[in-house]
């Protein structure tokens, strides 16, 4: 049996501990990108919705208005207050993070904190609902709440005249068409 000389053994044993230090830090990079989900940088919300889906539910052509996370688009109104709105907003965060924050919005719909008759959904993504408001009475605004991977979307809809089917429709068409860019975006 050949005997390593001591500088051939140190060789070996740091050539060792660097594959095991490399290792180790690949291993921590790795579950670093697994836990940070599909979706690296944030979409822009106001690119989720198409021009014509937007005019189509405000009843004219409108240019949504960006800030930060929302994009709220604002049709023609009946008075000051009564006016149709559209609003997506997406949030982006680590994996695990957007499966609670999810979770924890899901179950304070279901408790009536956030409004009423929550659904659950299957069309969207990897969780989603829907839930109907009518505050104090007043005119419904549907709310669609969907996860892919990292990131959680809320897409709202309330139309003038407070139709809840309406509502409903307008909202689905919004989420659908933010799901499908979602998709593509990938």
């Amino acid at each position: 049996m050949a005997h390593l000389s001591r500088p051939a053994r140190v060789a070996g044993i740091a050539l060792a501990a660097a594959a095991i230090a490399a290792g180790a830090v690949f291993a921590s990079l790795y579950q670093d990108r697994s836990q940070q989900g599909e979706f690296a940088s944030d979409p822009r919300p106001c690119s989720l919705v198409s021009a014509g889906t937007a005019a189509r539910l405000l009843s004219e052509p409108t240019d949504g208005v960006e800030a930060m996370s929302y994009c709220s688009w604002a049709g023609p109104g009946l008075g000051k207050d009564a006016q149709p709105v559209l609003q997506v907003q997406v949030t982006r965060l680590r994996l695990d993070e957007a499966r609670s924050s999810f979770q924890r919005t899901q179950e304070e719909a279901a408790v009536g904190k956030m409004g009423p008759m929550t659904t659950d959904l299957t069309d969207f993504g990897d969780e989603a609902f829907v839930r109907t408001r009518h505050p104090g009475g007043g005119r419904g605004t549907t709310e669609i709440f969907f996860r892919r991977s990292n990131l959680v979307v809320a897409v709202r809809y309330a139309p003038v005249d407070g139709d809840g089917e309406k509502a409903y429709a307008g909202a689905y068409d919004a989420a659908t068409e933010a799901a499908a860019e979602l998709r593509k975006a990938r």
